[in-house]
């Protein structure tokens, strides 16, 4: 192969071009540019591609089977929350508590187990938006007229206070005005068997004597 170097003259200036076997040097650099820019390219596609997601990281995402209970039980509960703008979680079993409702953050924390039953879970999601539907709807005078049907218009409504976990005194809400209604409430729109208030007898038709107190 032969190395000649030829005169070019470009805009009135000479300047010069090594041929070498019949192709230009600038021919062959161009060819190198684009494969190392390919290469490049390659080696940046390669560098940004996702991390493997680590069984440790999947298992972080998934659903405590107190969440995977709670869900099921709360599609057997006929009242939507959001009509009430609270939000439902799901933590694992005390002793002590079975649910809580938080007025100020809107939120109920159900406590679930492992061998609860779903109906005993929906009553108690039921139960606890019973208290926040009474909280939004019911007037001092609704609650005196669902008392007085319920043979009891002398019986206070809360139970000394309106606390959120009652088990901090011991105290319960079943033989309060609050609480029957929250029982009512549940049986209306819960399939549970189940009927905790100790004020007054299960009624015959809970949905019906709920429609009252308006």
């Amino acid at each position: 192969m032969s190395s000649t170097p030829a005169a070019v003259t470009v805009d009135g200036n000479p300047t010069f071009d090594f041929a070498v076997g019949g192709r230009t040097v600038l021919a062959g650099s161009i060819v190198v540019i684009l494969v190392a820019a390919l290469f490049g390219v390659l080696t940046m596609g390669r560098a940004v591609q996702p991390r493997a997601v680590t069984p440790a990281a999947a298992t972080a995402r998934r659903a405590t089977p107190a969440e995977l209970l709670g869900q099921r039980a709360l599609q057997l509960v006929s009242f939507d929350p959001g009509q009430l703008g609270y939000h439902i979680g799901f933590r694992s079993g005390r002793k002590d508590l079975r649910a809580q409702i938080d007025r100020d953050r809107r939120q109920i924390t159900v406590y679930v187990s492992p061998g609860d039953a779903l109906h005993r879970v929906a009553h108690d999601i039921a139960h606890e938006l019973g208290h926040a539907y009474d909280a939004k709807y019911l007037t001092p005078g609704a609650r005196d007229r669902y008392l007085q049907v319920r043979g009891r218009l002398s019986t206070p409504w809360f139970p000394g206070f309106q606390a959120a976990d009652y088990t901090a005194l011991a105290l319960s809400d079943y033989g309060t005005g609050a609480g029957d209604f929250a029982e009512v409430f549940a049986l209306c729109h819960a399939p549970s068997p189940e009927f905790r208030s100790t004020l007054a007898p299960r009624p015959p038709d809970p949905c019906a004597l709920l429609s009252g107190p308006a």
